[in-house]
């Protein structure tokens, strides 16, 4: 045999011997020397995902009662080690979970989540209202508690928020989304909040731009006297105001993220009492709400580029290990 084969048929041993050492402390999500016995369907895999990747049905890891050791093939009830070989499963093990992990993702349980969380536990903090773990910043400027708002799905990709290995953005308003939902939600154009309405990230360059918008399209004459009373979705306060095609700018807080609760009226006809104004402006708030916010969003996505945009505050719920 030439040295050239010598070298590549050395090279291919190696790779084998790789694969095999991958394969034994791990799987592509977690890297750990013991797979499950699933109960559900009698079955052999290193975890949960790779079980619901190739299943019909999902599998609740907590419900393991048996392991079988990738080293010595030994099958035993769910402990740390090795009954066998002694060998340990993870270097991070938490048998309230059955979570075993050889990488450091500074993974800790959190009793108030029943999970857990990777991050670190000295950078989150569980507030037991919001029945989540929050950043520790939250804790000191304070934040808006929203009651079990983890236990529900992204009001985005309606996938579950509370066991999701996906990072979570955590708005102003204290609602959920994915991380990955949130930033698709600013590149198509929507900065409000999925679940209330309220403006995700600063939006004081748009209203200012509105502002001018407003100032440079003035009303037909017959419609510059018209009035119409506001609810702002940012402060959820009530005012009447100018009927203005681009938008209906809060007179309490200034943001054009509102909606109309009637009709609108002429100043004239109010003070004779006679209130005019097309019937199926008054029955439809969404109507006005959608025309605003629409003009907003448009001229927003036209007139700012994606590095002008207010930035969002990277405040993010640790996800599941």
């Amino acid at each position: 045999m030439s040295k050239s084969d010598e070298e590549n048929a050395s090279g291919e041993s190696t790779s084998a011997n790789e694969q095999i050492s991958e394969k034994r402390i791990g799987c592509a999500h977690y890297k750990r020397r013991a797979k499950f016995v699933t109960p559900c369907c009698n079955k052999f895999y290193m975890c949960r995902y790779c079980h619901d990747e190739n299943e019909e049905h999902y599998f609740n890891r907590k419900s393991v009662t048996e392991l079988i050791c990738t080293e010595c093939d030994t099958r035993q009830k769910v402990q740390a080690e090795c009954e066998n070989c002694g060998v340990r499963f993870g270097k991070y093990t938490c048998l309230i979970c059955n979570l075993f992990d050889d990488e450091d993702k500074k993974q800790y349980h959190c009793e108030g989540c029943g999970i857990c969380r990777v991050g670190g536990r000295d950078r989150f903090f569980h507030c037991e209202r919001c029945n989540m773990c929050l950043p520790v910043q939250l804790q000191r400027v304070g934040h808006r508690c929203v009651e079990n708002v983890s236990r529900a799905n992204c009001p985005v990709c309606l996938e579950d928020i509370h066991t999701s290995r996906i990072p979570c953005h955590i708005p102003d308003c204290g609602h959920l989304l994915h991380r990955p939902c949130f930033e698709q939600m600013l590149k198509s154009g929507h900065y409000a909040c999925p679940t209330c309405q309220t403006s995700m990230i600063d939006m004081t360059n748009l209203w200012k731009y509105l502002d001018s918008e407003v100032a440079a399209t003035p009303m037909p004459p017959e419609y510059a006297d018209y009035k119409t009373t506001i609810l702002c979705k940012d402060c959820h306060k009530l005012s009447t105001v100018k009927f203005h095609v681009v938008g209906l700018k809060c007179q309490h807080c200034g943001a054009y993220n509102t909606c109309q609760t009637n009709g609108f009226h002429n100043l004239d006809s109010r003070d004779s009492g006679e209130e005019q104004g097309d019937s199926s402006t008054s029955t439809s708030t969404s109507t006005s709400t959608s025309t605003s916010t629409s003009s907003s969003r448009s001229a927003s996505t036209s007139t700012f580029g994606r590095d002008e945009l207010p930035r969002a505050s990277p405040l993010d719920e640790p996800p599941q290990a």
